[in-house]
C-alpha cells in the first residue's frame, strides 16, 4: 500500500485519539443540524407559498368584482395591479419549488450519504481499541518470557546442569521469538494499520465536510436562483408602474363616454320680459305698464339709490377678496404641513389636515364665486350708472 502523506500522519498517538473521536462526533452531529434545519426551513417555505396562494386566490376573486364595475377599456393601473398578483403567485410556485429542493435534495440526502461514514467512523475507532488490546497482549506475553527467560539464567547460573541448559536455551529461544513478533506486530501497526486508520479519519472528515458544503450550496442555489429571478420580474413591474400614465388612463375612460352633440359652453341665462309670460302683445303697453330690458332704470320710481348700492357691492367685493386671500394663504400653509406629514409618514395627522384642507378649499371657492357675482353686478351697476349721467 502507498504510503499515506496526509494531513494527519503526524497526529497517530493514542493520546490524541479522543480529541479525533470528538471532531468526528461534533462533524455528525452538524450535519444533523443542518438537515434538521433544511427541514424546517422547507417547511416555513412551503407555508409561506400556501399562504400566499391562498391570499392571491382571496383578491382574485375580489379583482374579478371590480372588473366587472370598473370601465371596459384599457386601463395601465389595473393592469399594472394584475400584474403584481400574477407575480406574487409566481413567488408562491417559487417559494414551494425552494421547498422541495431543501427537503428532497438537502436534508434527506445529507442523512442519507453520510451514514455509511458514520457506521466506518465507529468501526474505526472501536478497530483501534481492539488492535491496542492485541498490542497490549502481546507486550504483555513478551514480558512474561522475559521473566522467564531471566530466571532460567539465573537459576542455571546458580545450578549449572544440562536440565537447566536447556530450560535456559528453551526461554531464550521463546522469548527471542516473542520480541520478534512483537516488533513485526509493532511494525505493521504503526506502519501500516495506523496510518490507514488515519487516512480513514481524514477521508470521513472530507466527505462530510463535502457533504455539508454541497448541500449548502445546492439550498443556496436554488434560492439565489428564484431570488434573482423574482428580481428581474419585480424590475419589470418596476417599469411597468413607472410607465403608468394617470392622463392616458383617463383618456381611455373619458372615450368611452357618450360625447354631447353640441360642444359644452358655459350656461348663460337671458333676460325674460314678464310680458312672454302672459302672452300679452309686445303693442299692449301704455303708459302705466312700460316696456323693460335687460338694463337698469333710473328715475323717479325706482326705490333704491343705485348710486348707494354701487358702494354696498364694492365694500362687499374689498372684503371677499380680504377673505379670499386669508383663505389662500392658510391653504399654501396646511399643503406646506401636509406635505411634511407625507414625508413624514404621519399620516393621522395628514388626514386630520385634510378634512381642514378641504373644508377651507369649499370656502374658498363658494367666496370665488360669490365674488364673482357681485363683481358681474359692479361692472352692470357702473355701465347704468354712466348712461344715467348721459
Amino acid at each position: 500500500m502507498a504510503s499515506y502523506n496526509g494531513v494527519l500522519k503526524d497526529y497517530s498517538h493514542s493520546s490524541l485519539n479522543e480529541a479525533f473521536k470528538s471532531q468526528n462526533n461534533v462533524n455528525f452531529k452538524l450535519i444533523k443540524t443542518v438537515s434538521d434545519f433544511s427541514e424546517t426551513l422547507s417547511r416555513l417555505y412551503e407555508e409561506h407559498a400556501t399562504a400566499l396562494q391562498v391570499a392571491v386566490s382571496n383578491y382574485r376573486k375580489k379583482n374579478a368584482e371590480l372588473r366587472k364595475e370598473r370601465p371596459a377599456c384599457h386601463l395601465a393601473i389595473f393592469q399594472a395591479w394584475e400584474t403584481f398578483l400574477q407575480e406574487v403567485e409566481t413567488d408562491s410556485q417559487a417559494c414551494n419549488d425552494v421547498a422541495s429542493v431543501l427537503s428532497r435534495q438537502v436534508s434527506r440526502p445529507m442523512l442519507d450519504k453520510s451514514f455509511h461514514r458514520k457506521v466506518q467512523s465507529r468501526k474505526i475507532f472501536t478497530h483501534r481499541e481492539s488492535f491496542e488490546t492485541i498490542i497490549a497482549k502481546t507486550e504483555e506475553k513478551l514480558s512474561k518470557c522475559r521473566v522467564d527467560y531471566k530466571q532460567c539464567h539465573l537459576a542455571h547460573r546458580q545450578n549449572p546442569s544440562q536440565h537447566s541448559l536447556t530450560e535456559y536455551i528453551d526461554a531464550h529461544n521463546a522469548y527471542v521469538q516473542q520480541l520478534h513478533a512483537t516488533n513485526g506486530m509493532l511494525e505493521a501497526y504503526h506502519t501500516d494499520t495506523l496510518p490507514q486508520q488515519m487516512q480513514e479519519l481524514e477521508e470521513i472528515h472530507n466527505d462530510l465536510v463535502a457533504i455539508v458544503s454541497d448541500s449548502l450550496m445546492q439550498g443556496a442555489e436554488v434560492i439565489a436562483g428564484k431570488a434573482n429571478d423574482q428580481a428581474k420580474r419585480y424590475n419589470s413591474l418596476t417599469n411597468q408602474c413607472a410607465a403608468v400614465s394617470p392622463q392616458q388612463d383617463l383618456v381611455n375612460f373619458v372615450r368611452l363616454l357618450a360625447q354631447p352633440s353640441q360642444a359644452q359652453k358655459i350656461p348663460r341665462r337671458l333676460f325674460a320680459s314678464p310680458q312672454a309670460e302672459g302672452g300679452e302683445e309686445a303693442g299692449d303697453h301704455n303708459e302705466m305698464t312700460p316696456c323693460l330690458r335687460n338694463e337698469l332704470v333710473f328715475d323717479r320710481h325706482s326705490t333704491l339709490s343705485q348710486r348707494s348700492a354701487l358702494e354696498s357691492l364694492k365694500r362687499e367685493a374689498i372684503e371677499l377678496e380680504l377673505q379670499i386671500r386669508q383663505l389662500q394663504d392658510s391653504i399654501e400653509a396646511l399643503n406646506r404641513t401636509q406635505t411634511r406629514g407625507i414625508e413624514g409618514q404621519l399620516y393621522n395627522k395628514v388626514n386630520e389636515l385634510q378634512e381642514d384642507l378641504s373644508m377651507k378649499k369649499f370656502d374658498l371657492r363658494a367666496k370665488q364665486i360669490h365674488l364673482a357675482a357681485i363683481r358681474a353686478q359692479v361692472s352692470f351697476d357702473l355701465v347704468g350708472v354712466k348712461s344715467s349721467k348721459v
